[in-house]
C-alpha cells in the first residue's frame, strides 16, 4: 500500500511530496507535520528520509518551512516545562571546534549566578570532541538521565549535561543518523531544524549560540557562519527564545587542552581559577554566560555579566557547582572531591592521560602565528580519541597539551606541544609525528593575540 499524506487540499502520495521539495516548491506546515509523524508511525520508511534529505539539501528550505521542521521535531515526543523556573533557564549551543570545552565550566558558573541550565549535549562528530564524551571520561558520569532525574537534578544543582533520551525529539535523533549517512550534514536548513529543535524541547528563556568558522569548523568561512547565524537567530526568535548568536573564529584550537579527560582537566583548572589557567577559555565562557545573564536581565550590561560569571571562579562556587552535578549524574563522593581538590597527583591518577608521550619542537625562533587545528583534531581523533565509526570505543587518555598559543614567542628547538598517544600510535596512524611538528607556523615578526570573537549577533 502506497503510504499518504493529506492536507486541506489533497492527498499527496510520499514520493509526490518528496518530488515537491526536489522541485524546489514549498511544503506547507500540514505536510511538514505528517512527514515528520511518519518518522514514528511508519508511514515514512528510511528511503524516504535520505530522498527527502537530499532535496532539501539541494533545494534548501523558505523561514517558514524550517520554523514548522523545527517545532514538528520539538513536538515528536516529550518537552521539558521549566514554569516555576520562568525568566531564569538558559541553555548555550556551539557548533563545534577544537578544544571547544566552553559549556563544560559555562553550566556551573551560570547555576552559581541563580540560573537554571538544562544543558543537552552531544558527542563527537569527526574531529571534533564531544561534551558528552569529555564528562564520561570521569569514571561514573552517567549522561543518560530520566526526565525525572532531569527536573530533580535542575531543580536542585541548577545545572545538569545529559544526553538526548528517547523520549526527547525522537524526530531529531532519528533524522541526524540518516543524515550523517547520506551527506546531507552540512545543510544550512537540517542544522538549524536539528538544534533549535533540541533547545526549544529544553523550554529555555534565553540562548547563546556560538557559530564557529575555520578550517577545522563545519563553516569555512565567516560569510557561511554569518549566514548559518542569520537564520538560527531568525527561527529561534520566532519560537519564542531570546537568542544571541557569536561567531568566532576555529582555525586555531580553543585554549591549552585537545582531548577528552584533558580538557576535563583544563576546566577544573578555570573553576580553581588555578595560576596558568587558559585566558582565551576563560575570556570565551565569561563573554557567552555573561550574554545570557544580560539576556535574563539579572545584569543591564555586559561588562557586569562578564564581572560576574568571573567572580563564580575566582569565589570557588562555580567549581562547587561543578562538584553538586558530577554527584548528581552518577561519579561517587570520593572521586568528585578528588577532582576538586588541590592535589594534582589525586586528579592525574583519575584523569589519567597516556604515559607515551611525544614532545612538538619548534624548527625555527619567533612568534607563532598560527596552530594548526585541524591537524591536531584529526591527530587525537585517528590516535583513538575521536571516533571515525559510531561505535568506536574512545580513549580517554589519548590528548595534546599546548605549551604555547598564537601570539607567544618561541624559540628555535623548544618544545610547544605535548601528545599523549598509545603505544601503537604509529599503526593507527603512521605520519601522526610529521603531523603534529607541522601544525605550528611561525612569523618572524610580533603577532597580534588570537581574536575569537568576528561578530556577535542578535539581542543585547
Amino acid at each position: 500500500m502506497t503510504s499518504t499524506l493529506t492536507n486541506c487540499d489533497h492527498i499527496l502520495s510520499i514520493p509526490d511530496l518528496i518530488a515537491k521539495k526536489r522541485d524546489g516548491l514549498e511544503l506547507n506546515t500540514d505536510e511538514i507535520q505528517q512527514f515528520i509523524a511518519g518518522l514514528s508511525n511508519g508511514d515514512v520508511q528510511d528511503c524516504h528520509v535520505g530522498a527527502m534529505l537530499m532535496a532539501i539539501f539541494i533545494k534548501g528550505m523558505t523561514e517558514k518551512e524550517i520554523c514548522s521542521m523545527t517545532t514538528s521535531m520539538r513536538d515528536s515526543g516529550e518537552r521539558l516545562h521549566w514554569s516555576q523556573f520562568r525568566g531564569s533557564v538558559v541553555d548555550k549551543h556551539s557548533t563545534g571546534g577544537i578544544g571547544d570545552k566552553i559549556s563544560i565550566p559555562l553550566a556551573p558558573a551560570l547555576a552559581a549566578c541563580q540560573l537554571k541550565v538544562p544543558m543537552m549535549s552531544g558527542r563527537g562528530l569527526g574531529i571534533t570532541g564531544g561534551t558528552l564524551d569529555k564528562l564520561e571520561s570521569m569514571p561514573g558520569y552517567q549522561t543518560q538521565l530520566t526526565d525525572k532525574q532531569i527536573t530533580e537534578l535542575i531543580s536542585t544543582v541548577g545545572c545538569g549535561i545529559f544526553s538526548q533520551s528517547v523520549k526527547l525529539n525522537p524526530a531529531d535523533r532519528y533524522l541526524y543518523s540518516i543524515r550523517d549517512v547520506t551527506a546531507t550534514v552540512p545543510s544550512t536548513a537540517l542544522i538549524v531544524s536539528s538544534i533549535l529543535s533540541k533547545k526549544s524541547v529544553e523550554d529555555v528563556d534565553a540562548l547563546v549560540l556560538d557559530v564557529k568558522f575555520g578550517s577545522s569548523a563545519f563553516m569555512k568561512t565567516a560569510e557561511q557562519a554569518e549566514n548559518l547565524a542569520h537564520w538560527l537567530y531568525k527561527v529561534s526568535e520566532m519560537l519564542g527564545m531570546r537568542t544571541c548568536c557569536y561567531i568566532t573564529e576555529m582555525n586555531n584550537p580553543i585554549g591549552y587542552c585537545i582531548g577528552n579527560a584533558i580538557e576535563i582537566e583544563e576546566s577544573i583548572d578555570l573553576m580553581k581559577y588555578k595560576p596558568g589557567h587558559s585566558k582565551d577559555l576563560e575570556d570565551l565562557v565569561c563573554e557567552q554566560g555573561g550574554r545570557l545573564l544580560v539576556l535574563t536581565q539579572k545584569v543591564n550590561t555586559i561588562d557586569e555579566g562578564r564581572e560576574m560569571l568571573r567572580e563564580t571562579f575566582k569565589n570557588g562556587s562555580a567549581l562547587r557547582k561543578f562538584h553538586d552535578m558530577i554527584i548528581a549524574q552518577g561519579v561517587c563522593e570520593t572521586i568528585a572531591k578528588q577532582l576538586i581538590s588541590d592535589d594534582d597527583n589525586a586528579i592525574g591518577s583519575i584523569l589519567k592521560l597516556s604515559d607515551m608521550k611525544y614532545q612538538a619542537i619548534s624548527s625555527e625562533t619567533g612568534f607563532i602565528q598560527a596552530i594548526d587545528s585541524l591537524k591536531l583534531g584529526t591527530i587525537v581523533q585517528r590516535l583513538g580519541g575521536g571516533r571515525l565509526k559510531s561505535t568506536d570505543k574512545l580513549d580517554f587518555s589519548v590528548g595534546i597539551r599546548l605549551l604555547k598559543h598564537v601570539g607567544d614567542s618561541v624559540e628555535k628547538n623548544e618544545p610547544w606541544a605535548i601528545l599523549y598517544a598509545g603505544h601503537d600510535a604509529s599503526h593507527h596512524y603512521p605520519k601522526f609525528l610529521d603531523d603534529f611538528n607541522g601544525s605550528l607556523t611561525v612569523s618572524a615578526s610580533p603577532v597580534v593575540p588570537l581574536q575569537r570573537i568576528y561578530k556577535i549577533m542578535g539581542s543585547t
